[in-house]
């Protein structure tokens, strides 16, 4: 499952000084992002790139920061580069660097990213094996933006991923829109609820209803009195 929280996400509650040493953390470990980035990049370029050479270029990132690194805006650019030249050029461990860049761009949840995880969202090839992951991956930053800064475009793509064929994408899409509202103190639009409640109905797959019918039994549902019909379709 997807968290739409990150370890490195302010919190209003921390006294000052670990509010400072939150910083301090980040901006170290930014740091170490940014130096691996151009290591990184020569992999990708590598056509003799091997499993441990990629390994050997990620092992800073694995072992020195914490997952769910955000990154700030004016890093977004060489971010969705890397990125594209890694669709572009495949190859050994493409999957698992699409996946340590898109957590790093999902995680900065700015703005500016909103059209490049729409195009990650509907990227399709033939014989893409990671494009479920990568759906969700884009699905994730997208409601993290829209926690931060409810942009419209975030929330349309989630309902979009409601109906995504995959039945993994649908059950993260359904997570990740409730958090986008109630994470952000925001009610959940009727239309949002009719379609969970036609999912937990009819969804074709069963691990999605049982999950969605378990979302809608949460005290944050009360007010819709669906309690009863989600018993009923159990």
């Amino acid at each position: 499952m997807y968290d739409t929280w990150s370890p490195y996400d302010p919190d209003p509650a921390n006294s000052p000084e670990d509010q400072a040493r939150l910083r301090e953390r980040l901006q170290r470990d930014q740091e170490i992002v940014r130096a691996v980035l151009p290591r990184l990049r020569r992999e990708i370029e590598n056509p003799d790139r091997d499993m441990n050479s990629v390994h050997e270029a990620l092992k800073p990132y694995y072992q020195q920061i914490g997952r769910y690194l955000p990154m700030t805006p004016a890093d977004l650019p060489e971010l969705e580069a890397l990125c594209w030249l890694m669709l572009e050029r495949g190859g050994l461990r493409q999957n698992e660097i699409q996946k340590v860049l898109l957590e790093l761009i999902g995680a900065t949840a700015a703005l500016e990213s909103v059209p490049f995880l729409l195009e990650m969202l509907h990227y399709s090839r033939r014989g893409d094996h990671f494009g479920p992951e990568r759906r969700q991956l884009a699905l994730w930053g997208l409601a993290r933006i829209a926690i931060f800064h409810n942009v419209p475009e975030a929330y349309a793509a989630l309902r979009e991923g409601l109906n995504d064929r995959r039945a993994e994408v649908r059950d993260t899409a359904a997570n990740l829109i409730l958090d986008a509202y109630l994470d952000a103190g925001r009610e959940v639009p009727a239309g949002v609820v009719d379609k969970l409640r036609q999912m937990a109905r009819s969804d074709l797959d069963n691990g999605v209803r049982r999950a969605i019918r378990r979302f809608l039994r949460e005290p944050w549902a009360q007010s819709y009195n669906i309690s009863e019909e989600i018993t009923y379709y159990e």
